[in-house]
């Protein structure tokens, strides 16, 4: 399958990505700020181009490396997760 050509900005897979990040909560610019060291009005400026923001801005870099640690972190949950359900759980049941 091709891949499509995407219009993106660096600031809508900012939205996108913090917003993935927080769960897709109310206060996802504070956290978001909080994680990457910088002020809420940060984001909300990169995000309405009142500051320069494009992939080669930095900030896209720890970023990425939150979602990579937020990743790695999710896939650790998971491991666990299914090893403590296969040793506790009955034969048969479905967990429902």
């Amino acid at each position: 399958m091709p891949k499509q050509p995407t219009n993106k900005t660096a600031a809508d897979l900012l939205t996108e990505v913090g917003r993935a990040l927080s769960g897709d909560t109310e206060d996802w610019q504070a956290r978001l700020a909080h994680a990457l060291g910088v002020g809420r009005s940060a984001i909300q400026q990169w995000r309405n181009g009142r500051l320069p923001f494009d992939a080669n801005h930095g900030a896209l870099d720890d970023l990425l490396a939150l979602v990579t640690r937020r990743e790695a972190e999710l896939r650790q949950a998971k491991n666990e997760l299914r090893k403590w359900m296969k040793r506790n759980r009955k034969p048969g049941t479905s967990g429902n």
